[in-house]
């Protein structure tokens, strides 16, 4: 019995969780060992200098947490309390945090693919290209094969906003078109944040559908995969296409999509109750991280802005003190 409880609470996690998780514990462990710490039986004190060495390393506090949540689960079953999730431990991760921040040290954010880039990639996919440098130049045929398959998959990815792995994991049975009006969708099985495994239906636009019915071969398996390809590929034929698109590819990566719908959502008025639907992230603090790089003219502050204009006109007014009737130099566009 105790087995089975043991594996039901790992099963808890999805497999990037549990991946992550290791690569965490194992930076723990080697710290242990090099110091002469007790792996298993650490002091609160042995964690603090732990966390200290990965900030000195230059570790972001991003993966100090994720490092530390490792430990913590690790540690969750043993007697005493839990050095990992001591308050001292809790103070000490704020403090780095704090130090990180002031000198300029940030978390990184996946450039958006929004709409207006899926359009460039779509526009730019065709032609053809040279896989690598001085490589032979694909053939028409080769080019519009190629093309398809990056169309759907960076349309329905930007569209559903689908974190890689659900992109991956897409088969033609969890892809609906109906006839006549209405949306076509996808079914997510299982994803990051759907313990339970509920799933959800997702729509896409009728672009999307459409590059996904020209990749559909006549009589397809249900249970096939739509992107039968690994994370590292489907993250180079991204970046490749945005390349390709004259759209810088250093910070294009298979979550691009995701943000750009996230910041297309934001640029269209969505409240952040809708956006946390859409994206199905469960905690607003997660969705509103989505929103931090969107350009300044497509919030909704700017669409309001844009929609004032002045009543008066001339000089300001004497005696108004700190308030200008007069009416103000349109600005240029970014």
């Amino acid at each position: 019995m105790d087995g089975l409880i043991a594996q039901a609470e790992t099963a808890a996690l999805s497999a990037n969780t549990r991946k992550t998780y290791k690569t965490g514990w194992n930076s723990w462990a080697r710290w242990a060992n090099a110091s002469g710490r007790p792996v298993s039986t650490p002091t609160v004190e042995d964690i603090l200098r732990w966390l200290v060495s990965l900030h000195m390393e230059g570790k972001k506090p991003t993966t100090l947490r994720t490092y530390l949540a490792a430990v913590a689960f690790e540690f969750r079953g043993k007697r005493g309390t839990n050095p990992a999730r001591d308050l001292r431990v809790r103070l000490v991760l704020a403090g780095l945090a704090r130090d990180a921040a002031e000198r300029g040290v940030t978390t990184r954010q996946a450039s958006p693919l929004r709409w207006e880039h899926v359009q460039q990639v779509a526009y730019a996919a065709p032609a053809p290209r040279r896989n690598q440098p001085g490589g032979r130049l694909e053939s028409r045929e080769q080019a519009q094969k190629r093309a398809d398959i990056d169309i759907a998959m960076v349309a329905v990815a930007h569209d559903a906003a689908l974190r890689c792995a659900e992109l991956l994991a897409l088969t033609w049975r969890d892809f609906e078109r109906p006839e006549g009006e209405g949306l076509a969708t996808i079914w997510i099985g299982r994803s990051k944040t759907d313990h339970a495994g509920e799933g959800a239906a997702v729509p896409i636009s009728e672009y999307a559908a459409q590059a996904l019915e020209r990749l559909r071969p006549a009589g397809s398996d249900p249970d096939t995969r739509i992107f039968a390809f690994s994370p590292s590929t489907a993250r180079r034929r991204i970046k490749a296409a945005a390349k390709a698109a004259g759209i810088d590819p250093a910070g294009i990566s298979t979550h691009s999509p995701r943000v750009g719908m996230a910041q297309d959502l934001i640029a269209s008025g969505t409240d952040l109750g809708g956006l946390m639907l859409a994206g199905r992230w469960h905690t607003p603090q997660t969705a509103a991280h989505y929103a931090r790089r969107i350009q300044a003219q497509h919030t909704p502050a700017a669409q309001h802005l844009k929609s004032q204009t002045p009543t008066k006109t001339g000089e300001p007014e004497i005696g108004e003190v700190g308030r200008s009737t007069a009416t103000p130099p349109r600005r240029q566009a970014a």
